[in-house]
């Protein structure tokens, strides 16, 4: 019988075991984030915007406030500071990933800085065009670098919320990484915004996400009752691809007059220095072909021709959400034609004729729009 009891007691110690560890904390929840946690946020590819939540930034914002309310003393005294680093290498050139970079990282920073009562100088921030762990598009918050003979304390703070499992460990930097150390100055929040640690929810704002597509309509031609339609694609911030129609089909049997012609131009362009996704200079190698039906009532010339040249365009933006993009084209153009006489309702042929022509063959200003869409940003961290 004493045996009996014995056994039931040490079964019942055993089932309290996970309990006890639990409220101790040997599984890490309850003693907080530890001083060299890594935390993730992830952007979208090619674009400069923060956006939450995506692919887990809400997530990784509730991680790093944590941490930051956790070791908040050592840091507002000088003892710490937070280490972030960003990198890309979505675009063009390494001096666009390195600017993006830049701008990613003061976002990341910008949000705690309005909304946790971070100071620039808390941070130490550096920029990279190579990847982490395979990762490009990214800002790594890679935990706290602690002020030169400081020792924080070996006994963890405890902390209600219960901490996500740690993302990746810092790598080894590559010797040929390029970085960059951000100069420390002091933002200034916007009117009525707080500092404060204690503001957890952030109000909604909605941001429209551009896109590579473009649509186009040159006003001239549309002045000119020729209807034109040019669809644009970017493949990055240097090289794109348009197609343009245009078309005219007005005619009047009652008095012999036809005004009728459509055209079709591919070309590819190329972009000089960014300027962002709505404004920059280009060229352009275009080349195509059309058909026109042209009577003014007493003579008419009826055929079809080809075209190619350089083009030459400047896009500027028009709000926040429209540009205008003005551009001219130099190039050589063969046609060949009938002419015919309008006569007692019959059109009389009356000769065939080549022309070859070479100087301007293109003229537009463009009204543009980026098919973009709208995201949601903000909400609880």
């Amino acid at each position: 019988m004493k045996g009996l009891f014995l056994k039931v007691c040490a079964g019942a110690l055993l089932s309290l075991v996970p309990l006890l560890s639990h409220a101790s904390g040997t599984d890490g929840s309850a003693r907080g984030l530890k001083p060299d946690t890594t935390i993730v946020f992830r952007f979208v590819p090619g674009k400069y915007m923060f956006y939450s939540p995506y692919r887990g930034n809400d997530e990784a914002i509730r991680l790093a406030a944590q941490l930051i309310a956790q070791y908040h003393d050592d840091i507002v005294s000088g003892k710490a500071y937070i280490r972030i680093r960003g990198f890309c290498g979505s675009f063009g050139s390494t001096a666009a990933n390195l600017a993006a970079a830049k701008n990613r990282s003061n976002q990341v920073k910008s949000w705690f800085i309005l909304y946790h009562g971070m100071k620039e100088e808390y941070y130490r921030t550096f920029n990279s065009t190579r990847s982490y762990n395979g990762m490009t598009d990214i800002v790594a918050l890679m935990g706290l670098e602690f002020a030169e003979g400081y020792e924080p304390a070996s006994e963890e703070p405890e902390v209600v919320a219960a901490p996500a499992p740690q993302l990746e460990p810092e790598p080894a930097v590559p010797a040929d990484t390029v970085m960059v150390a951000e100069p420390v100055s002091e933002p200034v929040a916007p009117a009525g915004a707080s500092l404060s640690e204690s503001q957890e929810e952030v109000p909604f704002s909605r941001e429209y996400i551009p896109s590579p597509w473009y649509i186009k309509t040159n006003l001239l031609y549309d002045a000119l009752l020729m209807p034109s339609l040019e669809v644009e694609y970017r493949f990055n911030e240097r090289w794109s691809a348009a197609v343009e129609g245009n078309m005219a089909w007005w005619h009047n049997s009652g008095k012999h007059k036809y005004y009728q012609l459509a055209t079709i131009l591919p070309e590819g362009r190329y972009w000089f220095k960014p300027q962002g996704s709505r404004r920059g200079h280009y060229v352009g190698l275009m080349a195509g072909g059309g058909w026109y039906d042209l009577e003014n009532g007493g003579r008419g010339y009826k055929g079809e021709g080809v075209v190619a040249g350089l083009t030459y365009g400047y896009m500027f933006p028009v709000g926040k959400y429209f540009a205008f993009e003005a551009s001219v084209g130099i190039g050589y153009m063969h046609t060949w034609y009938e002419e015919y006489v309008p006569i007692d309702g019959h059109y009389v042929y009356q000769q065939s004729s080549r022309l070859n022509y070479f100087g301007p063959v293109k003229l537009r200003f463009a009204w543009v729009w980026n098919i973009g869409r709208w995201a949601e940003k903000g909400g609880k961290q």
